[in-house]
This record gives structure tokens, sequence and C-alpha cells, in this order.
């Protein structure tokens, strides 16, 4: 088990820099190698952006950072993580849902997400993304391919196409939800090639799930006991030291050790695993300096910038599903993942950031009105991840000409490797996994030198 120290007690083998769930799967691996390890984080806690916090309203759990699980297909070392921990998951509203269509400022219910006459508009959006998809080899990784023709904004990718209004809007919608931000921020590059992997648009959008809710065949699960307990599942069988509330400073690189300097103190260590999100490094010095790629990373940041809310609330009769930018402009998509009675919560991620005033309640029950006329508004739970300077956005989504950069950006460089989901297609928990991985490996190679 892991032990939390007011200071770095004398040399470690290894300086794991960020506590988020990269830090953690990298600090357990090097510490089963049987390697001495500190996992230096700048909050007063762990867990990273994926941070839950138990009984928060009502006995009601809060995902203040990522928490869907998505599908084990996707998310193959995560499930392998919950498996192994026996991890019990909620599915959200089970229930028959209310699907709910904005667009072009009106709303709309049912199945179908225009309007009858704009059906063919629809057809060519989708036969457009299935063509695109198609320039994509989907056995080779992107970054290996030359795709920079894919890698633009979407309203580049989509002109000519004589969209109708409300399919626009709904695109523009979907593309915020999924990248965290307006769709002229991040590239068209990782969903095209999610399309060309699935086989198809419906392929890449739905899998398999228990329940025929847009809620479970989207987003997948969440735990039921918040995404905390996967963390600990995963950081409880590491016996690193753990220095919490030292914000990092600069990172030394020597010839034979790495000087980490902190506003709690200084660790030495003869490797450092750097867990930071990239949008993180630009304000710690580095020497010598990071690679070229990884400054443009950082200099850019993540494409996921816009908000995720978490909001309690009554008058809603019925689970319910909304999609379509609200014509305040707050939010791309609402729904519920617990609903009771006409007692709910509901999840909603924001257009774009700023785009809703989220510490103003009237004005976010204002926004859901939107989607369902008669929500009243209890209490609104968000944390503002674009502003936090330990996190610096939210999910890992790139924006055009980033993908290229990502594996010279997390190669190692003298006695330091990289890891966390900023790094890798994959997304959220996968990500990190995946990337601790080869970061830890790369540290015991190094070490054993």
């Amino acid at each position: 088990m892991y032990q939390v120290v007011t200071e770095p007690a004398g040399d470690y083998d290894v300086a794991v820099l960020g506590g988020g769930f990269a830090g953690a799967a990298a600090s357990r691996r090097l510490t089963q190698a049987g390697l001495r390890v500190i996992v230096v984080e700048a909050r007063d806690r762990l867990a990273g952006r994926m941070w839950s916090q138990l009984d928060f309203h009502d006995g009601h759990v809060v995902e203040w950072g990522g928490a869907f699980m998505i599908d084990r297909d996707t998310y193959p070392l995560t499930w392998r993580e919950i498996d192994a921990a026996q991890l019990p998951l909620a599915w959200g509203s089970t229930e028959p849902t209310q699907l709910v269509w904005l667009s072009e400022g009106e709303r709309r219910t049912g199945p179908i997400p225009v309007p009858l006459d704009e059906l063919a508009s629809l057809e060519r959006l989708l036969v457009r993304l299935n063509e695109l998809a198609s320039r994509v080899d989907a056995t080779l990784p992107a970054e290996e391919q030359d795709l920079s023709e894919l890698d633009v904004p979407w309203p580049k990718l989509l002109e000519g196409l004589d969209l109708g209004p409300h399919t626009r809007d709904l695109w523009r919608s979907h593309i915020a939800t999924l990248a965290g931000d307006s769709w002229e921020i991040p590239s068209a590059l990782p969903l095209l090639y999610s399309i060309a992997r699935a086989g198809s648009v419906a392929g890449a959008s739905f899998f398999a799930a228990p329940y025929d809710t847009p809620m479970a065949r989207t987003l997948g699960p969440q735990l039921a006991n918040g995404t905390a307990s996967l963390y600990d599942a995963i950081m409880s069988t590491s016996t690193a030291d753990v220095l919490l509330g030292a914000s990092i400073q600069a990172v030394d690189d020597g010839p034979s050790a790495v000087t980490v300097s902190t506003t709690a103190g200084t660790v030495t260590a003869r490797a450092v695993v750097c867990a930071l999100p990239i949008g993180v490094l630009s304000s710690v010095r580095f020497t010598p300096e990071l690679a070229p790629e990884l400054q443009a990373l950082a200099a850019e940041g993540v494409a996921g910038q816009a908000e995720k809310v978490t909001v309690f609330v009554s008058g809603c009769p019925e689970p319910f599903y909304g999609h379509g930018i609200t014509p305040d402009g707050g939010f791309a998509t609402a729904s519920t993942t617990w609903h009771d009675g006409d007692r709910a919560i509901v999840v909603g991620f924001t257009a774009e950031p700023g785009a809703l005033d989220l510490n103003d309640a009237d004005a976010v029950e204002a926004s859901l009105r939107h989607y369902v006329p008669g929500i009243v508004v209890e209490k609104v739970a968000w944390h503002d991840w674009s502003n936090d300077p330990f996190a610096r956005g939210t999910w890992s989504y790139v924006r055009p000409g980033q993908t290229p950069l990502r594996p010279a950006a997390r190669r190692p460089r003298g006695r330091l490797a990289f890891a966390g989901s900023d790094f890798d297609a994959r997304l959220g928990v996968e990500g990190a996994l995946y990337t601790a991985g080869l970061a830890a490996e790369e540290v015991v190679a190094l070490l054993a030198e």
C-alpha cells in the first residue's frame, strides 16, 4: 500500500510526476519491479482529472471529471482492471428514454433527429463521413499515415456538401459533445479513424449494451462506487511514497540522476516518469528542454476545454436524452444518468468553454428547460478544468496537426519517460493505462543498463 509523506525521504529510483491514473499505474508497475518510487502530486488529493466525490448530494456520487467506461473492445485495459477488482457498474437511467432534438431553435421528440424534409441532407452527411473514413487504413496507427487532408476542423471537410440547417446543427452538437469544444477547434481525424475501424458511422457511435438507452449504447456504464473505486484498485497495490501539495517547478536531467524542484522540497531520482497533462508542461522548466514536438503540444494543449456539468433536478417526469445546442448556446447535450419519479441527475456538456455561467443555477435551469420545459434545478456540480493550473483542459482530444506529433512527443529523452492519455489516441483511462505501461517498461530498461 502506498504511503503519504510530508517531504521526500532521501533519493529514489523513480519519481512519478502526477498522481492521475497514468501516474498510479506507472507507480504500481515500478514498485512491483522492486524500485523505490515517489509520486509527486500538486493537488491535495490523487486521481487527477477523474475525480469522484461520494455522497455529494442525497447520497449520490458526483464525477467531477471523466466517468464513462465505454465498451470492452475500446477499453480493454480498463475493463481488465474493473474485472480484476470486481467493481460494480451503474448503467444510468434504464427506463425508456425520451429523445429530444434541438436545431434551428426548434424542439422535437422521437427517433428521427432531423425534420423529414432534411432526411436527404442527413443521408448526404453519412455518405460523406463514410467516404472520408474510407481514406484511412484502420490497420495502421493514424500517425503512420499521410492523413493531413483529414487532419482539419470539421467545417473545412464539409464545405460544399449543402447540408440542411438542422443536419448542420445536429453534427455541430455531436462534435462539441465528443471533442469538448466548438466544431471549429478539434481535428476531424480521430472520429474518422474510429469510423474506419468500426466500418460505419453507426458502428463508431453505438455498441451492444444490456440496456437500449442512448447513454448506455453511446457512453457505456459508470462505476457504481465512482471512478475512485477504480483508482483505488490500481493505486492500492503500489508501495510508492506519495507527496501531495507539491507543485512542480523544474526538472533537471543530469548524467546520473534527475532533480525535481517542487514547492514541497527537492526530489532526486535516477529516472522520472512525467505523467502531467500536456497543457501543464509549459509551466515547468525542463533542462534540457523538452522535444520540439512535445513543446508544440504543450503550447497548444488539448482541444477539450468545454465543461461537463452534473445537475440534480426535479420536475423531470421521465428519463431524457437531449441533443442539440440550446438556443442560448449553453449546452450541446444533456441526459439523465439516474431517474426516480420526477427527480433525476442530469449530466450535460457545454457547447464551448464559458458558454454558460455554471455558477448561476437559474441560468443552468433556463438552458436545460429547452430540453425539458418544467425542469427545476436543485444543485449544480462542475469543475473548471480549463483554468485549473494542474489540468489546463478536460479530455484528451486533439487539435489539427497534433496527431503526427504524439509519437515523437512521448519518446523518452535522457532519464525521462512520458505517460498520460494526452499522448495517446485511446481516450481517458485507457490511454493513461497504455502509456503508463510503456513508460514504466522504458524506465525499468533504463535502470537495468
